[in-house]
């Protein structure tokens, strides 16, 4: 099988290669990582007409360093390093990505972007920025012993998965849904002109069933995202609204 990995932490972090040393045996493993952190990039891309370096990086695994966003990593990869993958993984990213979160995340870009092209793709996130080695090697077990199902499960055009781990060890899977409140509170600060920023998250208040309350009790979380952010009962209600030019 072919896979293309891709982050926003770099092509040198724990997590893609937890998953790369895991797959490479029995797998054709391409990674197309920025050369540096560009975690909260979101969908960020370098637009034209700018050039973008990357650099091939000496290693056991195909690998490519790229100056340049995550998703521009995810392009030039199927453009010219890996193209036409079975599937695209992103991360696994140091940290997680629930709830919220997914707006800004580059782990999460890098699979919406890949879905939106038609690729099957999965974004892997470990909760703990701090986590352990052992940790990334338990994440990257879970994907390798379900990668039959993900593979064969009939994903619609543009919809992708969210997989959270947590920081302990994993109570079991479950299926959430995306919370919607914000657990991150945003401290900003002015003083002569510098911005300051700061915060802190929350622990508490989660909506039940959702990514953030099942991953903080300890599952392991599966989240289908779409590219479509449609809201479909508005479009209705509005298409009926008679609009002054």
């Amino acid at each position: 099988m072919k896979i293309l990995l891709v982050n926003d932490d770099g092509f040198d972090s724990i997590g893609i290669k937890a998953v790369a040393d895991l797959f490479k045996k029995e797998h054709e493993v391409t990674i197309v990582a920025p050369d540096s952190q560009r975690s909260a990039s979101s969908h960020s891309v370098t637009l034209a007409p700018k050039t973008i370096l990357w650099r091939k990086v000496e290693s056991d695994i195909d690998t490519y360093a790229v100056k340049g966003t995550p998703v521009d990593c995810l392009k030039l990869g199927l453009l010219n390093f890996a193209p036409n993958p079975d599937i695209v993984i992103s991360g696994i990213n140091s940290g997680r990505n629930l709830g919220i979160d997914i707006l800004f995340s580059g782990t999460i870009a890098v699979a919406s972007d890949a879905a939106s092209l038609g690729y099957r793709a999965i974004a892997l996130s470990a909760f703990d920025k701090d986590t352990s080695a052992d940790i990334y090697a338990r994440c990257a077990e879970f994907v390798k012993n379900n990668l039959d199902l993900f593979m064969a499960y009939n994903l619609s055009n543009g919809v992708f998965l969210n997989i959270n781990f947590p920081k302990c060890k994993p109570r079991g899977v479950r299926i959430a849904k995306m919370c919607v409140l914000p657990t991150f509170i945003d401290v900003y600060g002015d003083k002569n002109g510098q911005m300051s920023v700061d915060g802190y998250r929350g622990n508490g208040g989660f909506e039940e069933e959702t990514d953030e309350a099942l991953c903080n009790d300890g599952y392991i979380t599966v989240t289908p995202l779409t590219v479509d952010m449609t809201d479909y009962t508005a479009l209705e209600l509005l298409k009926k609204e008679k609009f002054v030019l």
